[in-house]
């Protein structure tokens, strides 16, 4: 028998390459997932505040006094009973009046408000 036909299984630092190749990649996979994942959040948590902007700004519209409340919102109708009121993470939408502009926000990600991070609309 030759030595050629022995050695032809796989060697345990190829296995341990692909192992390693296998994991890598893998972890590669899992951040970019994430990446995107946070990304849809803070799109999916902007539209939701800007829905709620442009419900808050009819209001104001119709009614010439006062700042419109999510609750207030949903009971004369401006927003659908099914909006979101927070945002992905769990943070409830503020809406705030002042002057002629209304704006909308909550904490974002780290839940800390009045940070780099919070969802603003106007931004």
């Amino acid at each position: 028998m030759s030595r050629r036909s022995q050695s032809r299984g796989v060697t345990p630092v190829a296995a341990a390459l692909v192992v390693a190749l296998v994991g890598v990649g893998g972890s590669c996979l899992w951040w970019l997932r994430d990446l995107g994942v946070g990304r849809d959040a803070d799109t999916a948590s902007r539209a939701d505040a800007a829905l709620i902007q442009t419900a808050a700004k009819s209001y104001r519209t119709q009614h010439s006094e006062g700042c419109p409340t999510l609750s207030l919102l949903q009971e004369e109708r401006f927003l659908g009973r099914n909006t979101r009121e927070d945002d992905a993470w769990g943070d409830r939408f503020r809406v705030r009046c002042e002057d002629d502009e209304v704006s909308v926000s909550s904490a974002g990600p780290d839940g800390q408000r009045g940070t780099a991070d919070d969802v603003r609309v106007p931004r």
